[in-house]
């Protein structure tokens, strides 16, 4: 475990631990919770391209910590936790961000398909809620965040099993959060559309630079509410299509859709 810190002081608050905190939106939000004074504990499954996230929090006087893991092995987010907890204190918050999906035709769907976006998706959350879950109960505060996605709120063309992985996840966190917050234990649910992640010379609808998108989840993150969804102008249109026929909105769907987004930390 890599620990790269520069201020000297405790962090009273506790860690926040960042999955899939490599590439893309987790690390996005790791540099830009650390550039708001939160101490984040990075994990990914490579260790160099969490060390270079780790690098860029240094230089800009944030405090980090970097320890590989790949949340879909159970022993390995464990190990990791406690591993954490042991050495640097208690965990505060766990952002389960690690996830993503590809484009599948419906035609060559297969069980291989949905096991894999389910498990990094959903069931790797679920291993960084086994492993956080018990210290924060004991101690009456703690912070759940996970990363679904306005496709979980529609079936996507192509993209079946990724909107079936995100919908699941959105269920999660709004299931823990009915019966953890009267524990003290807040629960967030980040719902982007889509986020410009890398350089891409064709657009996806209504689709969000990286560092407005990471800005806007940390406002909700540290805030604590419940849920943020964006961009406003998709949301809307997902809320004109809930209510058409069904038959319509499909078709606009096999118009529109895009591809899901390959972005597993």
């Amino acid at each position: 475990m890599q620990v790269h810190e520069l201020a000297p002081d405790q962090n009273q608050r506790g860690m926040t631990v960042i999955t899939g905190a490599s590439t893309g939106i987790g690390r996005g939000l790791a540099i830009e919770l650390a550039r708001r004074g939160e101490f984040v504990a990075l994990l990914a499954r490579r260790q160099n391209l969490l060390e270079e996230v780790a690098a860029s929090i240094c230089a800009a006087g944030g405090r980090a910590i970097v320890r590989p893991c790949d949340v879909t092995d159970r022993a390995q987010v464990l190990a990791a936790f406690e591993e954490l907890e042991r050495k640097r204190g208690p965990i505060e918050r766990v952002i389960a961000n690690a996830g993503g999906g590809y484009k599948v035709p419906s035609e060559r769907l297969s069980g291989a398909d949905v096991e894999a976006m389910l498990a990094v998706n959903l069931v790797g959350a679920v291993h960084c809620v086994e492993a956080a879950l018990p210290g924060m109960l004991a101690r009456g505060r703690g912070h759940l965040v996970f990363m679904g996605s306005l496709a979980g709120e529609v079936g996507l063309p192509q993209a079946a099993a990724y909107s079936a992985a995100k919908a699941a996840v959105a269920r999660l966190g709004e299931g823990l959060r009915v019966d953890l917050q009267p524990r003290g234990i807040d629960v967030t649910v980040l719902m982007p559309g889509f986020v410009r992640t890398r350089d891409r010379r064709k657009r996806r609808p209504f689709e969000m630079p990286l560092a407005r998108a990471t800005a806007r989840m940390t406002d909700t993150i540290l805030d604590r509410r419940p849920i943020c969804r964006f961009p406003w102008t998709l949301v809307a249109l997902l809320a004109v299509a809930a209510i058409l026929p069904t038959r319509l909105r499909d078709a606009l769907l096999r118009r529109t859709g895009k591809r899901a987004v390959r972005s597993r930390g």
